[in-house]
């Protein structure tokens, strides 16, 4: 008989323990060409009822088929990265990169506009299948919080796979 209320008591304070982030990427698309952009967002919904989640960090992360990681930037200049990224928009939160807070009960979104890079589409019809997803970094009551973002896939297309007959019209010098 002893075993039972210890057992009850158990549960019921991990039950208590707070779901502090719920955090998800998305990528509607699930095909995209080279050099055409495609949006990502993120949205974290802190359901915590007095606690910000403060120093929100987000560091997002491209990778292949086979699981290797593939360089992105926000540098255009850039001729080594497979994906160029940029923030688009923020609600719910002022900044990603170490500084920005998500209130009590509330959920912060992030956008991204990504663009593939010439090549980033491969050699094959199919394109090349990438995986995106982020780490996320956030102290929460003084402590240190990492979370491993799972990530949302999409193929790109090479751009010359469309190339042909479409591109050149009457107006065309090349035909």
């Amino acid at each position: 008989g002893l075993l039972l209320p210890a057992f009850f008591i158990s549960s019921v304070s991990f039950a208590a323990e707070p779901v502090c982030a719920v955090v998800k990427i998305e990528i509607q698309q699930e095909l995209t060409l080279e050099r055409q952009a495609f949006d990502a967002v993120m949205r974290i919904n802190n359901g915590l009822d007095l606690l910000s989640l403060e120093n929100v960090n987000i560091n997002v992360t491209f990778k292949d088929e086979t699981g290797a990681s593939v360089e992105a930037t926000s540098d255009t200049n850039s001729t080594t990265a497979k994906f160029f990224i940029k923030v688009d928009s923020m609600t719910g939160i002022d900044a990603i990169d170490g500084t920005g807070t998500v209130a009590p009960k509330t959920t912060a979104e992030v956008h991204w506009l990504i663009i593939p890079a010439p090549g980033a589409g491969g050699v094959t019809p199919s394109g090349k299948l990438y995986f995106i997803g982020a780490t996320l970094n956030y102290n929460l009551g003084g402590e240190l919080q990492t979370t491993t973002v799972t990530p949302d896939s999409i193929y790109v297309r090479s751009e010359e796979r469309r190339v042909g007959k479409e591109c050149r019209s009457r107006w065309s010098p090349y035909h």
